[in-house]
This record gives C-alpha cells, structure tokens and sequence, in this order.
C-alpha cells in the first residue's frame, strides 16, 4: 500500500512540475521557424507580419527575405484573434529589445466576429506568464473560462508539444520558415473552389475584438512604432460576400476614425478569381502565394521607411 502511494504522490509530483513548466518556460523553448521567440532571436527587423494561417500561407518569406535583406518574419497562428494579437505586440516589447521598422497586423473582417477563446494552443505556448493570465483575463471576461476550458488552458494544451518535443521539433521547423509556410500546396482546382460551401451570415461582431483594433492601434502610436494593417486577398466568392463586405467596411470604419493606415484587398495587383491561386477560400495556394507576395513587397517598398 505504502509503495502505491509513493508512486501515485511522485506521479502528481511529476505532473504538476510539468504543468508549472509548461506554463512559465514554454515561450523561452528553443522552437525554431515560427513564434515569438523565433522571430526576436532573428534580430532587428524591418517588417514584422502579426496575424492568423493567412498570413502564414499568404506571404512567401524567401522572396520577402530577398527583398528585405533577411529582416522580415511572420508570427501567425491558426484563427488568430484581434485581442491576442494585440497580447502578442506586447510580448514582442517587452521581451525584445530590438528594433522593428514596419509591424503589419493582419486586416481580417470575421477576425471582427470571433468569440475570445482559446483558438491555438500555439498562441498560449508561445505567451510569458504575464500574456498567458492577460488573455486568460480577457477569456473570463467574454465568459469563456468554465473549469473544463481552465482545465485545457492550464494543463492540457501544449502538453503533448511538450512531451514530445525532441522527436516532434525537428519535423516542425522544417514545416515552417520564419513563420511561413514552405509547402507546395496545389490549388484544388477551379470546380471544387466555386462549389464548396460557406455560411458566414449569422457571424456577429464581438466588441471586445473591435476594441482590440484600438487597443493595438494606441499601443504602436504609444511605443512610436510604425505600423500598417493589411489585407490579404481572399478568393472573390468571399471576397465579394455580403456578410464579408460588412465585417470589412466595420473593420476599415474603426481604422478610419483612428486614422490609422492600411492596405485592402484590390491596393494589391492580384487576381483574386484565379482558381490557380487558392488552396480554399482565405488560403492561396504556392503559386498564388509567390504571385501576391511579389505585389505585396511592391506596395510596401513604396512605404516610407520600409
């Protein structure tokens, strides 16, 4: 009985010292190719892309290498949310002492529409304590922390990058290249992209997300950091759909009361029918990548100070 009861209390001790590792030493692993820690290893930067998977599988980093000398990097996570891109800006001043020239966010319109939930594990693993608890916050705040989502945040999420990370690493950096996508992906073809289904018409607009624009727009004026918020083509049927086009005109209406800058969609020369250029409807495909990051390096170059 004794020896069953040490190994059940060293098996909870073991737990919890690696819950507490997880949650404190996560963002200071040495992950490479993507994240937050990645990209203030990489140094002073001209441009610093902050966004979801678009920017991650819209922006071709070796062409953005080319053209910025190496300085560029790309922080994306799946279903990144304006309230923890905002968390993310903070972290990078705070941990860095580096210098960035030109910080793009992302200008996605259903960015607008989603709930403050835990939406990548990634987002938490590459956080400090003090970003983990801030988002934690504003998830209590939307009313998103019942005991089983503590329970994933805390405990569970990341765990298995972190059981496995010896293994599992080496596989993930060669997936990514300073936070971009390096894979071929091929278009599925014109039929399949204008026969899939979509429905975004019952998205609704979540204030804490408007508030974010703000939030990062003062942040920027505050730290005199210079910034732009940009928006990747999406293929035209959402594009040009209604419920899209609304939670765009929000997003650029914020925007333009702040007076802050940005790039929509059609400032970019960029065929956004071309099937050829989409793997589904808000990701293109290698080729459509390599076509918009070539535009996109045009527009920006044009910018003082980039």
């Amino acid at each position: 009985m004794k020896k069953v009861i040490r190994t059940l209390v060293i098996a909870a001790v073991l737990i919890a010292a690696a819950v507490i590792f997880k949650n404190t030493y996560s963002c200071n692993m040495p992950v490479r190719n993507r994240g937050i820690r990645d990209a203030i290893r990489t140094g002073d930067l001209d441009v610093l892309f902050i966004g979801s998977s678009t920017f991650r599988a819209n922006v071709d980093m070796p062409m953005m290498d080319e053209a910025f000398g190496g300085r560029v990097y790309d922080i994306s996570y799946g279903g990144n949310q304006l309230v923890a891109t905002a968390i993310q800006y903070e972290e990078i001043k705070k941990r860095s002492d580096h210098k960035y020239g030109l910080i793009v966010f992302e200008l996605g319109p259903m960015m607008l529409t989603q709930e403050v939930a835990l939406s990548d594990s990634r987002v938490i693993w590459d956080l400090s304590w003090d970003g983990k608890k801030k988002l934690w916050e504003s998830m209590s705040q939307a009313g998103n922390t019942d005991p089983a989502m503590m329970y994933e945040y805390f405990v569970t999420s990341g765990m298995d990058d972190l059981v496995t990370f010896p293994v599992t690493e080496p596989f993930y950096s060669t997936r990514y290249y300073k936070g971009a996508k390096t894979d071929e992906t091929p278009s599925p073809g014109a039929e399949k992209l204008e026969s899939a289904e979509f429905d975004i018409s019952d998205a609704q607009l979540v204030d804490a997300q408007a508030k974010a624009v703000s939030d990062i727009i003062e942040a920027c004026r505050r730290d005199g950091q210079d910034f732009v918020f940009v928006e990747s083509p999406c293929y035209h049927r959402l594009q040009e759909d209604k419920s899209f086009q609304k939670y765009r005109d929000e997003f650029t209406r914020i925007l333009r009361e702040k007076e802050a800058p940005y790039i929509l969609a059609e400032d970019v020369d960029f065929d956004s029918s071309e099937a050829d250029f989409f793997e589904d409807m808000n990701h293109m495909s290698a080729e459509g990548r390599r076509a918009y990051t070539k535009e996109l390096i045009r527009v920006l170059t044009e910018r003082s100070g980039v």
